[in-house]
């Protein structure tokens, strides 16, 4: 269920759940003895103060059914003041904007395939994949927590490439990602392709080093 995300009683989608591989630790953990499960403590701040406006709302009592009325009032009643999910960049893109987003697959806080949807949502209001690869392009870094940390490698230079982009006319092809050790050094490198491309091993050399690695439509 976790994996799946949440659902309305009848089973209609509701949103993403976390991908396999995610570390949950992050998010949910128990206290007391003998130990006792906690909420998400961000997700809690939400319920309590914007939804119910009780700062002592116990979470223990948040039924099914009171949870999905909590997520349509979410919707209806914040959703145009900061939702932040219009796939029409037209305006954006009319200014000459550029952007690269990129998500680690293995994030516990925001659902990557969150991110996922809401770039094909843009590729479908902007004419299509091709058209909005010309200003817009997501990267999915495998392994990778919120924003860096977790197994895999982080993206090492977005800015600088977002520039080159910006700047030289040079679109991303891939962005370079590194996973560093206590002491800093490199310890793995991999290239981030561009959705829904991914890094493919070419067969041969350490599975540790980018070189060995091209962008394809399948593993």
């Amino acid at each position: 269920m976790l994996w799946e995300g949440p659902r309305s009683q009848t089973g209609e989608f509701l949103w993403y759940g976390l991908p396999r591989g995610t570390d949950m630790n992050a998010i949910w953990g128990s206290r007391g003895d003998p130990p006792q499960p906690q909420a998400f403590g961000i997700a809690m701040e939400w319920f309590r103060y914007f939804l119910a406006q009780d700062p002592q709302l116990d979470w223990t009592t948040i039924t099914r059914d009171r949870y999905e009325r909590f997520w349509e009032q979410s919707v209806e009643q914040y959703g145009a003041v900061i939702g932040t999910d219009n796939p029409d960049l037209t305006e954006f893109r009319d200014r000459g904007g550029k952007a690269i987003v990129w998500h680690g697959w293995s994030d516990p806080l925001i659902s990557a395939e969150g991110t996922v949807d809401y770039y094909k949502r843009v590729q479908q209001e902007m004419g299509g994949p091709e058209k909005a690869s010309q200003f817009i392009r997501l990267f999915m870094a495998p392994g990778v927590s919120h924003c860096g940390g977790g197994t895999g490698p982080s993206p090492s230079g977005p800015v600088e490439a977002l520039l080159a982009w910006v700047e030289e006319g040079r679109a991303p092809e891939s962005l370079d990602a590194t996973l560093r050790g206590r002491d800093g050094t490199v310890t793995r490198s991999r290239p981030l392709c561009p959705y829904p491309l991914v890094a493919k091993y070419k067969g041969s050399g350490s599975t540790d080093d980018a070189a060995n690695f091209v962008c394809s439509e399948e593993f």
